[in-house]
């Protein structure tokens, strides 16, 4: 992938959503990488993968470091050093895992990604008490649609499941549950129930029977 010329390069994210390039929300370019694989265009032996490139990334961090920094005239290797050093704080783990499996340096060579099913999924649908169409079966937090549907933005995941967990469940599974565990009539007629009423009386007359002459 590092010896394609720009003519053999497809950006067709930027092709197919000028406005927005490589910033369509994360479904969009999910079903975007999706449908270029099925038509064909993909990489890898499975055909099952599109590649990630991070060099104009790295160049245009670079060059935002420098400026920063306020270095005149940096060199291409100068920005490339404080470029990947910015994509390795924010991506150093991903990257790290990436080179684990496929033994190449994403850094210099384009990644190959394909969308997983997280990504396109959407959640179950759930109605206002996160109740599925199966009775009785509930889907909580990440597992719905309720807040962010097919773009899980981030941070999504963390809001909606302290939303649901704190804030509907205690007021909608309790509901439904409470028909099956709602405690019945419980019955008088035992031994243990009146003797347990005697005792009550017993105590109850003995302080409306006092006859002392100090209040308490």
């Amino acid at each position: 992938p590092t010896q394609l010329s720009e003519e053999d390069r497809d950006y067709y994210l930027e092709r197919r959503y000028p406005a927005f390039g490589n910033l369509v929300p994360r479904d969009v370019a999910s079903r975007a990488a999706k449908e270029c694989c099925d038509a064909g265009f993909g990489v890898n032996k499975t055909g099952e993968a599109v590649y990630l490139d991070f060099a104009t990334a790295i160049e245009r961090y670079g060059k935002e470091k420098a400026l920063i920094e306020k270095i005149s005239n940096p060199t291409e290797a100068e920005i490339y050093k404080m470029g990947a050093a910015v994509i390795e704080n924010k991506y150093g783990n991903l990257f790290q895992m990436y080179e684990k499996i496929v033994d190449e340096n994403p850094y210099k060579t384009p990644m190959m990604i394909y969308p997983a099913v997280h990504y396109t999924m959407g959640g179950l649908w759930v109605d206002y008490n996160l109740q599925t169409t199966v009775e009785g079966l509930y889907a909580t937090g990440e597992a719905n649609f309720s807040d962010h549907g097919a773009n899980r933005l981030g941070a999504s995941a963390l809001m909606q499941g302290l939303a649901d967990g704190y804030f509907v469940l205690p007021y909608t599974i309790g509901d439904y549950l409470s028909k099956d565990i709602r405690t019945g009539e419980i019955p008088t007629d035992t031994k243990e129930f009146d003797q347990a009423e005697n005792e009550v009386k017993d105590r109850i007359n003995k302080l409306m029977g006092g006859s002392g002459a100090r209040s308490v």
